[in-house]
């Protein structure tokens, strides 16, 4: 699939891999909000009669994709969890576009049980933040979270498929993320959805010699 989403589907012995040109959300479902120890509100996206997780992979081995600014934390660097931009290609741009009309749809439908009041679909686009960022002429990005170390650090996979080091310098890699949309995160004038990358084919930059 040239640039697309691959989404995946967890079953009781494995993920199966379904390639498609279109983010199907017919299944996807959020549970009912909950609240942290630390105060936080969230609710959980599910699929399918077996309450699967959100799983898709962006691009291919043969269609990668970049970030432009690496894994990084607003003013602290010894962070383990950091934002990572992936660039999107127009057709995944669209799918996650389709991604955004589900949860307004259905953030709106389910409104009195999700906020506890009845909120239309204009009001909810002025809630929602979409994953997808785009500033000026240039192309749209894909805001993710990845960690970079500890006992939930992102999985590095080689062309080959065998497990590798994780790069300090993620900017030089063409990369394959594999990514969880695990919840929608709820604040007063805010709601939006968080996407970990949890598996990244890295592929290095060849290096040539100038001499």
């Amino acid at each position: 699939l040239s640039g697309g989403a691959h989404i995946y589907v967890r079953s009781t012995t494995h993920y199966q891999k379904i390639y498609t040109n279109k983010m199907n959300t017919t299944n996807f479902e959020l549970k009912d909000p909950s609240i942290s120890a630390r105060g936080a509100k969230t609710a959980t996206l599910i699929q399918g009669k077996e309450n699967d997780g959100v799983f898709l992979s962006l691009g291919n081995k043969s269609n990668p994709v970049k970030t432009p600014f690496g894994a990084t934390s607003f003013n602290d660097e010894a962070a383990t969890r950091k934002t990572i931009e992936f660039t999107l290609s127009p057709d995944q741009e669209t799918k996650f576009q389709d991604f955004d009309k589900w949860a307004i749809a259905y953030l709106s439908k389910n409104s009195d049980r999700i906020f506890k009041k009845s909120l239309n679909q204009e009001q909810i686009k002025d809630l929602y933040k979409s994953p997808v960022t785009k500033r000026g002429d240039f192309p749209p990005h894909l805001r993710c979270k990845i960690n970079v170390s500890g006992a939930s650090i992102c999985r590095c996979w080689d062309v080959e498929n065998n497990r590798t080091q994780l790069p300090d310098d993620l900017k030089n890699c063409d990369l394959v993320p594999r990514i969880h949309i695990s919840h929608m995160w709820m604040m007063a004038k805010e709601v939006g959805f968080v996407l970990n990358v949890i598996d990244m084919m890295c592929i290095p930059k060849e290096e040539v010699c100038p001499f």
